[in-house]
């Protein structure tokens, strides 16, 4: 892996609190802006240089909180924290993948991806390295009492699948249903646990398609303490990722409101998720970036640990995410030889050896050895040997949750509807998709991988694993909910249910009295009471119905103008370290967000990399100081001999604007200084020439 030293800091000096230059280890130059709020705006002059910026700047922010999320999401927590996180580990590394199998699915992402990823990596590498140039500045106190592992590509990878898990994996409670059942008869459970809830709001209106099944069950039983130790177990995992800082799951809530209900004719959208507390004395789970090169310019929610922008927008569309809920893990009851894992497990009439894989796991008192299983079906997640049952997940995303990626780098790319929609394609985990774009219009899609049950087993209810009751197919893309609401404006969604025909999942959140439905009713009755909506109106709304997202975000899209706000949001750079100190970019995050308008920005100019010549000894330059810089800006250079220098100040289109000096110099130290004031924003260059060299360096004006 390409590694350069975090002399950058040195070399690539910081030219304000807020602003800083970089090289990229391509060569390609990348400028850092932040803005008062501290979000960083990311300019650089390829993709590539790009994602090693984004790296960089949230590195700089993020380091620990990063590293304790890459631990999570790799099961080594107890590495730090002892044997009070072994149970967090060994669940994690249970469900999770070897490095072989992450190597596996890098291999197969998109080549952009791999190459997008890897500059990410490097970018986070760079900053860490900076801890050692200047410990005092750079090194978190986290550190103090411990040392930084270089990140890896797996890494992120391995973060990704945490993430996209955390808020796309939904069902696996057979277990807790099946032990309902046991207790309750069949005629509570139909009542209680209905497949189809129609009392629910829906996010699309109806369509008028039905969906019938059959539903059949095998007649299986357990022991219920299982689905009480599951359950607990389930608890357990959430409690600690909550209390210690790690990414846990909550909800989300949307509205898209499109060009016949909006009173300017623009597409508007509100994006909510929910990933923590909004407290600004809470850890804020998120960064806000703006990221842009000559073949990418987007902007909005991060999650620091992998490139991109989740959340947001850019110059032609604008996105957000709420969770699908859709069941998409079925649990599978195996049958054992004997009363161990030894004599294998049956399937298709014969006995399948167990797929055994051993893991150690480090603290800083020593190790375990941990062994754990899986089955054709997936990984186990627990057992009761002695009614010779063990217990699998199956999931529809198995093996394929890095493919987000591909989805991601296709939606920061999109221009339009129909490529956005193709993005969603590969997107395997259930999430729902609003969409807006410049021309006005708005769209909804309930995104991922789900089977078709045209197996028939009900899906509350275990599936034996004697190989009778196996999955068909994955229902077709097209066939998913999916429209825009284009009789009303206007799309919502709060987690619940898509579309009347569609299936309540096994988690049950549209049901016995849980009010994700009835949130999503005070969404609508609030967008149907106003004839059109203003961008005030649709910023009103998580006031309206007294709710609040982590990261607040809110869009105008036209052809000429990206309006973005981030409403009362600790969604920038704030993080709080173990003695309670706010981070060096962490601004007061509960007013109001000044407004952003990508197509009227700075950063809108091009980037081009100018080669830089090799600097004899007689002769050198330090770097412009301030850069960016509005109105001066100085050079210092050095002469070993007396020697006629020319300076000259060269615009992006190679026109000569101004010269500073052109005459003979006595050796020694010189400065120089530019006063820019009839001149324009934008990138220049100075040039300085002698009888022994060419020599350029890059300033950006900012006005």
């Amino acid at each position: 892996m390409i590694r350069i030293s975090l002399l950058i800091v040195i070399l690539y000096s910081i030219i304000t609190a807020n602003d800083m230059t970089l090289e990229a280890p391509d060569g390609s130059f990348i400028f850092i802006h932040r803005d008062e709020y501290g979000v960083p705006h990311i300019v650089a002059d390829n993709e590539y240089a790009v994602s090693y910026g984004q790296g960089f700047a949230e590195a700089q922010d993020r380091l620990f909180q990063m590293d304790l999320n890459r631990r999570g999401a790799l099961g080594r927590l107890s590495e730090w924290f002892g044997d009070q996180t072994i149970n967090f580990d060994k669940d994690i590394r249970r469900l999770g993948y070897t490095r072989s199998e992450y190597d596996q699915m890098f291999s197969e992402l998109d080549i952009e991806v791999q190459e997008l990823i890897i500059a990410y990596v490097e970018g986070i590498n760079s900053y860490a390295d900076s801890m050692s140039v200047n410990p005092s500045k750079y090194k978190p106190i986290e550190y103090i009492a411990t040392q930084f592992e270089p990140w890896e590509v797996n890494h992120s990878l391995a973060f990704a699948v945490y993430f996209v898990r955390l808020f796309g994996m939904f069902g696996g409670e057979e277990l807790t249903r099946l032990t309902e059942l046991q207790n309750n008869g069949w005629d509570w459970f139909n009542q209680n646990r209905p497949v189809n809830d129609s009392t629910c709001t829906t996010t699309l209106i109806d369509d008028g398609r039905v969906l019938n099944r059959n539903w059949t069950y095998s007649g299986m039983s357990i022991p219920d303490h299982i689905a009480e130790e599951v359950e607990s177990h389930r608890q357990e995992m959430r409690q600690f990722a909550e209390k210690n800082g790690l990414i846990f799951k909550l909800g989300s809530f949307s509205a898209a409101i499109s060009s016949s209900k909006s009173s300017t004719g623009n597409s508007m959208i509100l994006g909510c998720p929910q990933m923590g507390g909004p407290n600004y004395d809470e850890t804020s789970r998120t960064m806000e970036v703006e990221l842009q090169s000559p073949e990418l310019h987007v902007g909005g929610l991060s999650i620091p640990g992998f490139p991109g922008v989740v959340i947001g927008h850019s110059d032609y569309m604008g996105w957000t995410n709420t969770s699908g809920v859709s069941d998409n893990v079925d649990v599978y009851i195996d049958s054992t030889q004997s009363q161990n894992f030894d004599d294998g497990y049956w399937h298709n009439g014969e006995w399948l050896d167990f797929e055994v894989i051993t893991d150690t796991i480090y603290n800083y008192s020593g190790f375990e050895v941990f062994t754990h299983y899986r089955t054709i079906h997936g990984p186990v997640f627990s057992a009761h040997m002695p009614s010779h049952q063990v217990y699998s997940y199956k999931m529809t995303f198995w093996m394929k949750e890095i493919e987000s990626t591909n989805y991601l780098y296709n939606a920061m790319k999109a221009t339009n509807m129909e490529e956005f929609q193709d993005a969603i394609k590969l997107a395997p985990l259930s999430f729902n998709y609003i969409v807006i774009d410049q021309d006005g219009n708005i769209g909804y899609w309930h995104g991922g991988l789900h089977q078709d049950r045209s197996d028939g087993v009900h899906p509350y209810l275990p599936h034996k694993g004697d190989g009778s009751e196996e999955w068909g197919g994955f229902i077709d893309f097209e066939d998913l909910p999916q429209g825009d609401n284009s009789s009303i404006g206007y799309i919502a969604n709060y987690n619940n249910k898509p579309v009347s025909w569609w299936n309540n999942g096994d988690f049950g959140p549209w049901i016995n009295g849980i009010s994700l439905c009835d949130r999503n009713d005070l969404i609508t009755d609030y967008i149907a009471s106003l004839n059109s909506m203003t961008l005030d109106d649709v910023k009103n709304i998580p006031y309206e119905i007294n709710d609040h997202g982590t990261y607040q975000y809110v869009l105008e899209l036209s052809e000429s103008e990206a309006i973005n706000y981030n409403i009362n949001p600790p969604g920038q750079s704030a993080f709080i370290n173990i003695m309670g100190e706010y981070s060096d970019h962490t601004y007061d995050q509960w007013p109001l967000h000044e407004e952003w308008e990508f197509k009227d920005q700075i950063y809108g100019e091009t980037v081009v990399s100018i080669d830089q010549e090799t600097i004899p000894q007689i002769f050198s330059i330090g770097n412009p100081y301030p850069n960016p810089f509005n109105p001066i800006t100085n050079i210092i250079f050095t002469l070993k001999r007396n020697t006629k220098v020319t300076a000259e100040i060269i615009d992006m289109n190679g026109k000569i604007v101004d010269t500073l000096i052109n005459h003979k110099l006595i050796k020694g130290q010189h400065k120089i200084s530019w006063e820019s004031k009839s001149h324009s924003s934008g990138i220049y260059f100075v040039r300085f020439i002698s009888t022994d060299l060419i020599q350029t360096k890059k300033l950006l004006l900012l006005k």
